[in-house]
């Protein structure tokens, strides 16, 4: 049984962990029950998120630029759009990512907590079709 080491940065655990199997370690861990709803981005179905910007593109290698784009979900048969979400693109495959800290603020306007309900800057109309009743 090995136990668990103080890591001093994140990519000193990161580098640990792609060393190392979690399975040497089963016994120093605790069971956790995590729940989760994140509502998933539409627009960008392959969007990763991350807990900290690499300086390059963690799949590829390559370098990463800066980029704004839409957040869309669909949550309950509604429609939201979130505009001006900073995000991060690789140059040569266009892998996207977004830290924790952006999906939280995302989580947060699209699930309020009680009594802090969140105002939209804008609403849209659009139109739904159904191809059963399309002759």
């Amino acid at each position: 049984m090995a136990n668990f080491p103080d890591f001093k940065t994140k990519d000193e655990e990161i580098a640990f962990w792609e060393s190392h199997d979690s399975a040497d370690f089963w016994d120093e861990m605790e069971d956790i029950v995590v729940d989760v709803d994140l509502h998933h981005n539409l627009h960008h179905p392959r969007l990763v998120v991350l807990a900290y910007l690499p300086e390059r593109c963690p799949r590829c290698s390559s370098e990463l630029a800066s980029v704004t784009i839409e957040y869309i979900t669909n949550k309950d048969g509604q429609l939201s759009i979130i505009r001006d979400v900073p995000a991060w693109r690789c140059h040569d495959i266009g892998h996207e990512y977004i830290l924790e800290e952006t999906l939280d603020q995302i989580e947060r306007l699209l699930s309020p907590e009680p009594g802090q309900p969140s105002h939209p800057f804008d609403m849209l109309q659009v139109p739904i079709f159904s191809l059963q009743t399309a002759s």
